[in-house]
């Protein structure tokens, strides 16, 4: 089997994969986001979770927009209002993110 540019070739078969799957997938979203909410003061460390919302380990809004920021940055995408406003779990946070890589 070998690659050329965004196919995986196999004999006579072509099979399609998308290179950027393999850049970002939903565990990797997840962990990135954990890490990140690990690393802001007055988050419930204890609370923290793949299903937790913002609500429930004291996200405040300013470290949600610094959050979504470095976010930005590491993923190399950008986040518009539009994305974020009903945001308010980390399960909404990484379908909003893998939906844009």
């Amino acid at each position: 089997m070998w690659r050329a540019g965004n196919f995986l070739l196999r004999s006579q078969n072509m099979y399609r994969f998308p290179m950027r799957w393999f850049a970002g997938n939903q565990e990797t979203v997840e962990s990135s986001i954990l890490e990140q909410l690990r690393g802001v003061e007055g988050v419930n460390v204890s609370k923290l979770g793949s299903k937790c919302t913002f609500k429930e380990i004291g996200l405040d809004s300013l470290a949600q927009i610094e959050m979504y920021s470095s976010l930005e940055d590491k993923f190399k995408i950008t986040l518009s209002d539009e994305d974020t406003d009903g945001v308010k779990s980390v399960p909404d946070l990484v379908k909003i993110i893998l939906s844009k890589l």
